[in-house]
């Protein structure tokens, strides 16, 4: 077998040290590269050598779960774990290195909970857990929230990235409920300071995405006043210095524009021209997430609608940010960066596609120039065949499996930007498991949202709610296959959550279900459960690591 070393060396990665680390005793100081939203750069992906032979691979015989009670592993381990103080997680988590430190940013639904480190009840707000011990996790803060709506979204920059940012500093993006959008000084991770509100008044809040190399930032936002025709869409900023926060514009899909007049709209696809809307439903589906592909790319992914009537769109980001400049696009309107016409949300578009009607676009986020392993032996030119792709997750929202059916991640071909098309999915049904049975939800939520190489483009990790985090490998994007799972037991903190199952509409069960498998850069993946069944840090095993660490007998 190859040196460990000499292997991570080949990656050219620190990161791949850190999954090794624990396993072959070695380590590393280095710290990651500047990917996004850390900086522009876009890892490049190879096939190890000997997975040419990714293709076509036979699935794996996946060991069925054990009972509802019982925890299910498989192809991974647990390393650590905290029990969040039993505070309910939500959409997003973040693993920021602060300086060799590793907190965990873990966002909550909302309600009260009793703070043992205080000795009081407050409003869940962002939970700061300090990771750099992966096997001992300690609970630092709750930073509570004003309101018990929870702060279900959130983003970390560092000073020394941000333009205008303080050096050895930390900032945390994140919103009160429904209310506002917030900045956090998080230097101090025991003790968060409030350092300005974006705005406030919000009826609704959602997802956020900041560039920390140029501190452009993208929140969902929406207020009784601003005249959008939808129930949440797209304020973009200038948060170079989190200080002074500066509002650059307002987005959203042609036909919620306060502009549009919904009355007589028609779909784009039967009525063209400049009051039509795009999608299935009119006004359109209000924005869900985002993901913004940097400067290097030069490109704004956005996803419209959680579960149903959905819509992927991809978005030129300098057009989007500048499109409102009279000098950058003559026929920008006066009132471009509040009250847009459709001419000015169509400037900066660059495609969309109108997902199933069932379907949402609670993720859409991209993985550029994946390999594709069957066409390496063909290529005549000395370039191997690779593909832009994208995920799409469409969330699971009714409990029980009622009434829709469960949701599988969608993977799209977008390397034609103009057609994007969707090529496989990555499934798991609800047998062996009885997942429609075990209450809470089943079907997809989210994945990782920062880039790590050398998963990036190999493994695909999916929360499926009560179905915990599944591990897919990608590498023949035509035929993913599942490689890994954990499911977590409940615990004294798990929430009883109740739906409607085979007639029955007092459906009740404490059911863990997980809302997110986040990850460091060391490899280590994050298990956060929406039932306060607290935080699991897991680390992959067996044909889940192979993925990434396959190699053959002529590695030197």
């Amino acid at each position: 077998m190859s040196d460990p070393r000499r292997m991570a060396r080949r990656f050219g990665l620190p990161f791949l040290v850190g999954i090794l680390g624990p396993v072959f005793g070695i380590s590393s100081t280095a710290s990651a590269q500047a990917y996004p939203p850390d900086g522009p750069d876009i890892p490049t992906i190879s096939l190890n050598i000997g997975q040419e032979g990714a293709a076509g691979l036979p699935p794996l015989e996946v060991p069925p779960p054990n009972g509802f009670n019982q925890e299910s592993i498989w192809n991974m381990k647990v390393l650590g774990f905290n029990d969040n103080q039993g505070r309910p997680s939500s959409d997003d988590g973040w693993i920021e290195n602060q300086n060799g430190r590793y907190i965990v940013y873990m966002t909550s639904t909302g309600g009260s909970m009793f703070n043992p480190m205080t000795g009081q009840t407050d409003n869940s707000g962002t939970s700061l857990i300090d990771a750099t011990d992966p096997r001992h996790p300690v609970y630092l803060a709750n930073v509570a929230t004003q309101t018990t709506g929870g702060a279900s979204h959130v983003a970390v920059c560092g000073g020394n990235t941000l333009p205008g940012g303080q050096k050895n500093h930390w900032y945390m993006l994140r919103h009160d409920g429904s209310i506002n959008w917030e900045i956090w000084d998080t230097t101090n991770p025991r003790k968060p300071t409030k350092l300005v509100e974006l705005i406030n008044n919000g009826t609704a809040t959602h997802h956020a995405w900041w560039e920390c190399d140029t501190g452009i930032a993208y929140t969902v936002f929406q207020s009784a006043t601003d005249g959008w025709h939808t129930n949440q869409h797209v304020y973009i900023w200038d948060l170079s210095n989190p200080a002074s926060p500066m509002l650059i514009r307002q987005w959203g899909l042609p036909g919620q524009q306060p502009t549009a007049n919904v009355a007589t709209a028609q779909s784009c696809y039967n009525a063209p021209g400049p009051n039509c809307y795009e999608g299935v439903t009119n006004p359109p589906t209000g924005t869900h997430d985002m993901y913004s592909a940097g400067v290097m790319k030069n490109r704004v992914y956005f996803g419209y609608g959680s579960s149903s009537s959905g819509i992927d769109q991809i978005v030129d980001r300098n057009k989007l940010i500048y499109g409102c400049d009279p000098s950058f696009n003559p026929a920008a309107s006066a009132n471009c960066a509040t009250s847009p016409t459709q001419a000015d949300l169509l400037y900066p578009q660059i495609s969309y596609i109108t997902l199933n009607p069932l379907d949402g676009g609670h993720t859409f986020i991209p993985i550029f120039g994946v390999p594709i392993p069957q066409e390496q032996q063909n290529f005549l030119t000395g370039a191997p065949v690779s593909l832009d792709l994208a995920i799409n997750l469409s969330e699971q929202t009714a409990n029980d499996c009622a009434p829709q059916k469960w949701k599988n991640p969608s993977v799209i071909d977008i390397s034609n930007e103009l057609a994007p098309w969707p090529i496989s999915t990555a499934t798991i049904g609800q047998f062996p498991g009885d997942f429609c049975a075990k209450g809470a939800r089943f079907g997809t939520h989210e994945m990782p949202r920062r880039i790590f190489a050398p998963y990036y483009g190999k493994l695909l990790i999916v929360a499926f709610f009560n179905a915990g985090v599944q591990v897919f490998d990608i590498r023949d994007p035509y035929n993913p296959r599942r490689v890994g799972y954990f499911i977590q037991a409940p615990n004294k903190n798990t929430q009883q959550t109740c739906g409607t199952f085979q007639g029955n509409t007092n459906y009740c069960r404490r059911a863990t279900f997980s809302d997110l498998g986040e990850l460091d850069d060391r490899g280590y993946i994050y298990n956060m459960d929406r039932a306060g069944s607290g935080l699991t840090i897991l680390q992959l095993t067996g044909a889940a690591l192979e993925v990434v660490t396959a190699h053959g007998e002529n590695d030197n």
